[in-house]
């Protein structure tokens, strides 16, 4: 059974005491320690998910990024692959033309050179049948059929010029 004493009562005032005191200063500081830990950690991780999130957009952001980018550069790619076949074929083209023009340029000085030399040679070759004629019509003809006949081999030569 129980009894109760002096000595009871002070020890059951002396628990009270210690469970006061234990209470104010120990285990209500540690209980507050905690809470504010708790809360702190769950506001750590509402921030870590919250930036977990903008991670995840910022990704979906910069593949979208990354993917339009690719299309331009695809798109620049070809673009400019088109511009230098466009740039070749028209090159192409000019080099065709200016060898044609060349090519009929140096017929043209050909045919020119032919000319002159055919001319050349038609002259070389009056002079020459005049000297002949002069020499060989000194000898035989009198001056007046010399004339005569100078002057008929001149129309004759020279007409054909």
């Amino acid at each position: 059974m129980l009894e109760f004493n002096l000595t009871s009562v002070i020890q059951l005032l002396n628990f009270v005491i210690l469970l006061f005191f234990l209470n104010k200063f120990l285990f209500k500081p540690f209980l507050s320690t905690l809470d504010q830990r708790k809360k702190k950690i769950e506001e750590d991780i509402r921030k870590a998910e919250k930036i977990r999130e903008e991670a995840e957009e910022y990704k979906q952001e910069m593949e979208a990024e990354l993917k339009n980018a690719r299309k331009r550069a695809e798109e620049i790619i070809q673009n400019a692959e088109r511009r230098a076949e466009e740039f070749l074929n028209s090159e192409k083209e000019k080099a065709k033309q200016e060898a044609q023009k060349i090519i009929e340029n140096a017929k043209i000085e050909v045919e020119n050179f032919k000319k002159t030399a055919i001319d050349e040679l038609k002259n070389s070759a009056v002079r020459l049948a005049f000297l002949m004629a002069t020499k060989i019509l000194e000898k035989e003809i009198d001056e007046k059929k010399h004339r005569e006949y100078l002057v008929k081999m001149l129309n004759k030569f020279g007409g054909e010029q």
